[in-house]
């Protein structure tokens, strides 16, 4: 079965909605939609903005990678370094 497309207007919408449900109320059909409209406004953060800010050979590193290497850069300078507890209380 097909996936209706992101772009579909509400006539192509309620026609796949009745081809898959059957008749609906028109009341169904508008909160399905209103449903429909919300679920695509979603929007998802993946941390690209904050990693294009970061040094070329930082990028591609994971958080805790990043942890890491500035740990190490850190105890090579001579610095002593303690590790807050995970849950560390501010």
């Amino acid at each position: 079965m097909a996936v209706l497309p992101r772009e579909a207007t509400y006539g192509e919408f309620c026609e796949y909605v009745v081809g898959l449900r059957g008749s609906l109320a028109d009341v169904e059909l508008d909160e399905l939609w209103e449903r429909r409209l919300r679920l695509h406004g979603i929007g998802f953060a993946t941390g690209r903005g904050y990693r294009s800010m970061l040094p070329p050979e930082e990028q591609r590193l994971s958080r805790e990678e990043r942890g890491r290497k500035t740990e190490m850069e850190a105890r090579a300078q001579g610095r002593n370094i303690e590790r807050l507890p995970d849950k560390a209380m501010f």
